[in-house]
Parts: C-alpha cells; sequence; structure tokens
C-alpha cells in the first residue's frame, strides 16, 4: 500500500473485517433506489447474510471451499429481482388500495 494510499485500505482490509459496512454501502445504498426500497434492504441485512451462511454450508457440505468473499455475493445479489419481485402489499408501506381501491357501496 503506498503512502496516502488509503482507498485500498478500506477495501481490502476493513469492509471485509465489518460485514455491516460492506452490506450497507452495497448497491441499494449508493443511491438510484427509492427510499422506500433502502427503508426494506435496510431491515434485511439479517436475512441476506444468512443466505450468504447458507451458500458458505453448501460449498462446505460439497467439499469446497467458498469462492466468493462477502463481498462478492453482495456484488453479485440479485437487489433489484429481488425487490420488483414482491407484491406492493409486501414492500414497506405498502398498500394494495392503489391497485385495488376500496369499493363503495351505494344504496
Amino acid at each position: 500500500m503506498a503512502a496516502g494510499d488509503f482507498g485500498s485500505f478500506w477495501q481490502e482490509y476493513v469492509l471485509p473485517a465489518a460485514p455491516e459496512a460492506a452490506y450497507f454501502s452495497a448497491e441499494p445504498f449508493k443511491g438510484g433506489y427509492s427510499p422506500v426500497a433502502q427503508q426494506y434492504w435496510g431491515g434485511q441485512y439479517g436475512d441476506v447474510t444468512n443466505e450468504y451462511v447458507g451458500y458458505i454450508g453448501q460449498e462446505a457440505r460439497a467439499g469446497r471451499a467458498p469462492e466468493n468473499t462477502f463481498l462478492d455475493f453482495l456484488e453479485q445479489y440479485p437487489w433489484t429481482e429481488r425487490y420488483t419481485a414482491m407484491s406492493p402489499s409486501m414492500r414497506p408501506g405498502g398498500r394494495t388500495s392503489r391497485f385495488a381501491p376500496a369499493t363503495r357501496y351505494v344504496f
């Protein structure tokens, strides 16, 4: 590491040592995602890390060393596909009333 080259220090040492920092600096939190989507992914840290732990377990059962680090896993994670596959009622603040308005009874 060259003097003053702290960018590579953070990427090589700090992010792998701090999975929370790696997660909350991943794609949905960089911008370009709605605040609602960021809120959803902010609450999914445990689920996403559990998926990675499951990946490590599958590799171990197969007798292989995991090829992907947590950073690699986050870079390959299908953020947009997972979020858009949810129904609107499953998303944070999701209401189906925009898609199925309440019926009014006229007597």
